[in-house]
C-alpha cells in the first residue's frame, strides 16, 4: 500500500527534535542524579502549513481528514534538509541488526558531512537518520554513524536515500483548521515517526 505525501510547496516552517527515551531520576536529599536509558529515540515534527484558500485549502483539510487522525501515517520529505552535492548511489556492504548506530557502505563518490541526512527503507518502511560525524570514503567505502539507532536489520545490498530523505510521520493530535476572513485556512501539525 502507498503512503501518501505531504505536499511541501506549501509548508511554511519547520521544527524537528531528535526524542530519546532517557529519564533522570534526582535525589531530593542529596541531589544527585542516576540516569536510565531505554535505548529508543524517535523525529517529532511541528510545521505550519502557508496560509491557502479555495480548492488548495480544501484539498489540504482532505489530506488530513483522510488519515483519520492517529490512524493514518504519511511521508514528509523534509525541506529543511539541504541535498549534498555530487550524489552518488551509496549501498550497506555488511548487514546490521536493530539497534546499530554504524554502517559500513560503498558506492560513495563524495562524502556525507555532519548533520546530512539519509533514509533507509521506501513508504511504510521509511526511516530517517542524521550523520553524527563526518563521512570520508577510503575509495568508494565508507562507514557512517549516526542517530537514531536502526529499527530493523538492514540487509547487504539496501540503497541510502540521500535525495530529497523523507520520514514517515503519524499525527499526534487533530489538525485544527483556523479558518480567516476571505476562505484563508492556516493548519499546524504535530506529529511524531511513525514505526
Amino acid at each position: 500500500m502507498a503512503i501518501h505525501v505531504l505536499p511541501l510547496r506549501l509548508v511554511s516552517s519547520i521544527e524537528r527534535r531528535l526524542v530519546t527515551s532517557v529519564a533522570e531520576a534526582r535525589s531530593p536529599f542529596t541531589g544527585t542524579s542516576q540516569i536510565q536509558d531505554w535505548g529508543a529515540s524517535w523525529w517529532e515534527y511541528q510545521f505550519e502549513m502557508a496560509v491557502t484558500q479555495g480548492a488548495q485549502a480544501r484539498r489540504l483539510s482532505a489530506f488530513f481528514t483522510a488519515l483519520g487522525g492517529l490512524r493514518g501515517r504519511f511521508l514528509f520529505p523534509d525541506p529543511a534538509i539541504e541535498v549534498p552535492v555530487g550524489l552518488s548511489t551509496p549501498y550497506v556492504t555488511e548487514a546490521q541488526v536493530a539497534g546499530a548506530s554504524t554502517l559500513r557502505t560503498a558506492g560513495w563518490g563524495l562524502g556525507l558531512g555532519a548533520g546530512d541526512f539519509f533514509q533507509l527503507g521506501s513508504d511504510a518502511t521509511t526511516r530517517l537518520y542524521q550523520v553524527t560525524a563526518d563521512v570520508m570514503p577510503l575509495g568508494s567505502e565508507a562507514t557512517l554513524d549516526f542517530v537514531p539507532p536502526l529499527r530493523a536489520s538492514v540487509p547487504v545490498g539496501t540503497l541510502l536515500g540521500l535525495d530529497a530523505p523523507s520520514v514517515l510521520l503519524r499525527l499526534t493530535s487533530p489538525v485544527p483548521s483556523v479558518i480567516g476572513r476571505a476562505d484563508q485556512h492556516r493548519f499546524t501539525i504535530s506529529a511524531r515517526e511513525a514505526f
